[in-house]
């Protein structure tokens, strides 16, 4: 008999007890003897029987997978997060189911509606873990009506109706442009990511702040979009290169950063002397820069752990102490700033 044609019905037969028996032994349920127990055990791992876990979703059961929704797998500031998810799921027993949405307003719908039950009743996992950029309150209330547990990572909600996890994304711009201005940069170009990223908007705010307590005047003209990738950062270095002279760049990503290193490099300028710049998330390759990149790091493989930390209470019909995770930026301090 092959292994994808095996049934509950089959196991049941051999084991001489009812199918209710075999489901209850599969989920883990009491009320089936030791005895018994382990005999079916036994005939399951004999016919190499392996319980489908989408079929046990779509029957209200446990399928012990967690879902993971991100923007895109490429950057290492989502590989970060995906490794701390990863090493909580593993260690609670449960695997990781992944996809990515390319920061796509559809897209993010389509799958969140996949894991939570808005395209089969039920969903395909226990609870899933949220990354997207286009999701909104109104959304939020039609997540809430299902059964299935969720979880934001980074997503500045304005009322206290989710779980989420944050990182204190103002102060961490504050702070990178607060020591650009104390190792002596007056005209620091930003360079934002992308239009619908909250994180770097509250990072620019941190920016504007910073040059405003200082006294420093905002020039429109060298703040720019450059979308989180470090080809747009090199690209819009340049152009503010070409028309302004400027002593220092905070970039809203790691990404952006080193473009904009690759930039100034370009143009026969020396990095710090002539031009500090500093980044944000302290990727692997901003330790491996030349120079080494400053950088405020955020703690990811911890936002990924936190988070499947609520999200396990939650499965397991429990209250979390509290509905937001607030965690702090660090200030990285390397050769890219004076």
């Amino acid at each position: 008999m092959k292994k994808n044609n095996i049934t509950i019905k089959d196991i049941a037969n051999k084991a001489g007890v009812s199918k209710a028996t075999v489901s209850y032994v599969i989920n883990n349920k009491p009320g089936v003897s030791e005895k018994i127990r382990n005999k079916i055990l036994k005939i399951m791992k004999e016919m190499n029987y392996i319980p489908n876990a989408i079929a046990r979703g779509l029957a209200g059961k446990k399928t012990h997978y967690i879902g993971l929704i991100i923007p895109d797998i490429s950057d290492m500031f989502y590989a970060d997060i995906i490794k701390g998810v990863e090493n909580k799921t593993n260690s609670n027993n449960y695997l990781l189911n992944l996809v990515t949405t390319h920061a796509e307003k559809a897209k993010e719908k389509q799958v969140i509606d996949l894991f939570t039950g808005g395209i089969v009743d039920g969903g395909i996992v226990d609870g899933v873990i949220i990354m997207a950029y286009h999701i909104n309150e109104e959304y939020i209330k039609i997540l809430k009506e299902r059964n299935v547990p969720f979880v934001f990572i980074d997503y500045p909600f304005t009322t206290n109706s989710v779980y989420t996890v944050t990182v204190d994304n103002f102060d961490g711009g504050y702070k990178a442009t607060e020591y650009l201005i104390k190792a002596g940069c007056k005209k620091i170009a930003f360079l934002k990511g992308s239009s619908v990223a909250w994180d770097s908007e509250n990072r620019f705010k941190g920016y504007l702040k910073a040059l405003n307590d200082y006294s420093i005047k905002i020039d429109d003209s060298i703040i720019k979009d450059a979308n989180f990738r470090r080809e747009e950062g090199y690209t819009k270095t340049l152009e503010i290169l070409s028309n302004k002279d400027i002593d220092g760049v905070f970039a809203a990503n790691d990404q952006m950063a080193l473009g904009a290193m690759k930039a100034i490099k370009e143009k026969n300028l020396n990095i710090p002397e002539d031009i500090s710049v500093i980044g944000f998330d302290n990727i692997e390759s901003s330790k491996f820069s030349e120079p080494t990149l400053s950088t405020v790091e955020q703690p990811l493989c911890k936002m990924g752990e936190k988070s499947v930390e609520l999200l396990l209470e939650l499965i397991d019909e429990k209250k979390p102490k509290s509905k937001k995770i607030s965690l702090k930026t660090e200030l990285i301090k390397r050769k890219s700033t004076k």
